[in-house]
């Protein structure tokens, strides 16, 4: 695998929970088996966003020919995955979720996995 599939593969994720947590924020809350309130779905929408961000960002590295771009986009969304891996281990741990909470932990850290091997392991083919 490239990096730029690696970008192409997590922006068909991004745009999913990007989407659903922009637009539908109490559907994503339900998948979780967890009920929010209202400030909590203020700020899932403000992380739809983010993640909408992001996905703007894994979609112009899987277009760029510059590889430092390239580079600086997988810093980022290493950092993201990482944050996003270690909050999902919290948040499963510490609250009752389902199932789903693991595959999001699972999601969150093949991608910083995957991010971290293009950085630290083969930074020649980024």
């Amino acid at each position: 695998m490239k990096l730029r599939q690696l970008f192409a593969v997590n922006l068909v994720f991004a745009l999913f929970f990007g989407a659903s947590c922009t637009f539908l924020p109490r559907w994503v809350f339900a998948f979780y088996g967890v009920h929010a309130e209202d400030p909590a779905l203020w700020a899932t929408r403000l992380l739809g966003g983010s993640i909408l961000g992001f996905a703007t960002l894994m979609w112009f590295g899987h277009r760029t020919p510059s590889v430092d771009s390239r580079r600086s986009i997988a810093v980022a969304l290493f950092l993201q995955d990482l944050i996003g891996c270690l909050s999902s281990l919290h948040f499963q741990l510490t609250y009752d979720v389902n199932l789903f909470g693991w595959c999001s932990l699972a999601l969150y850290g093949v991608l910083a996995l995957g991010y971290a091997f293009f950085l630290f392991f083969r930074p020649a083919s980024c």
